[in-house]
């Protein structure tokens, strides 16, 4: 497998990268890592605060450490292009293009609003336990020190009275303070920001960024074939006719714009934090 062949998909937690990720998956010659696996990324750097790691503090043993646990992760053999997800990276995008100096890469976008609201009822979400086991299960010794982080966020989560962790998706700088502070939307209208805004200022200032880095909206991909056919072509995907009749069946209908059926004052806190950046985006009101 060659770094080139490496498909790293960036897209903000409930955004949708899950479901492209399955969709891309389905061609033939890939292999996608199954779940997000932050605890492999932040190997080597557990005590950090947050998800943003420095690209300068990389060694070749961290580095080679990543690439592998992801390639066996997603049981990819040398000709596969991988393919891997996790939502954390938005926020440290020159981090992975140094592991990955030839990846290419997929931003998925997604009206803030949906995926604000969609996050807040998985930050309150009873946790699946039999993906979480299985995910577990895999983590090798070496990310000991993540499991102790996350033991100790659950438990803070279970004691605050949420059904899950403490935090949950993309730790950005002082999100355990406005964890702390409330309320949830505000977070979450943060932790999207947050995670758009820093992949992408990162993702154009990549080197070679016109050939590397490919934008897709969801909105778009779930409308019909035409926008996961360009993208298809673009990054030159083998099987494409397969890909498309998987998509054809994984698609389901959304119920949108469910945002708009959240209280008054989280609608107006979801305004404050959002929409100066959703108006560059192109969403209405």
């Amino acid at each position: 497998m060659t770094e080139s062949s490496t498909i790293i998909l960036i897209g903000a937690a409930r955004s949708g990268t899950k479901f492209l990720r399955d969709v891309l998956a389905s061609g033939a010659g890939t292999a996608a890592v199954p779940y997000d696996v932050n605890y492999v990324w932040r190997y080597g750097a557990e005590k950090t605060p947050d998800d943003i790691l420095d690209p300068t503090t990389l060694t070749s043993k961290r580095s080679r450490f990543i690439r592998n646990s992801l390639r066996s992760l997603a049981k990819a053999s040398n000709d596969d292009i991988l393919i891997e997800k996790t939502v954390a990276n938005t926020l440290r995008v020159p981090f992975v293009d140094a592991v990955f100096p030839n990846a290419r890469y997929v931003h998925l976008i997604r009206d803030g609003r949906e995926v604000a609201e969609s996050a807040m009822r998985q930050w309150q979400a009873q946790p699946n336990w039999l993906a979480l086991l299985q995910k577990i299960r895999d983590i090798p010794i070496q990310n000991i020190g993540y499991v102790g982080w996350f033991g100790r966020n659950f438990i803070k989560g279970l004691l605050s009275g949420r059904k899950g962790g403490q935090v949950w998706g993309p730790q950005f700088p002082g999100i355990d303070a406005m964890v702390e502070q409330g309320p949830l939307s505000r977070v979450c209208a943060q932790q999207w920001l947050e995670s758009y805004t820093r992949a992408n200022t990162c993702l154009s200032q990549l080197p070679d960024a016109d050939s590397r880095v490919f934008t897709i909206r969801y909105e778009d991909l779930i409308q019909d074939e035409s926008a996961l056919s360009a993208l298809l072509d673009q990054l030159e995907m083998p099987g494409k006719e397969a890909i498309i009749t998987n998509f054809r069946r994984k698609l389901r209908p959304n119920e949108p714009r469910l945002w708009q059926k959240l209280p008054p004052n989280d609608l107006k806190i979801f305004s404050s934090v959002m929409a100066a950046r959703l108006s560059e985006l192109g969403y209405s009101e």
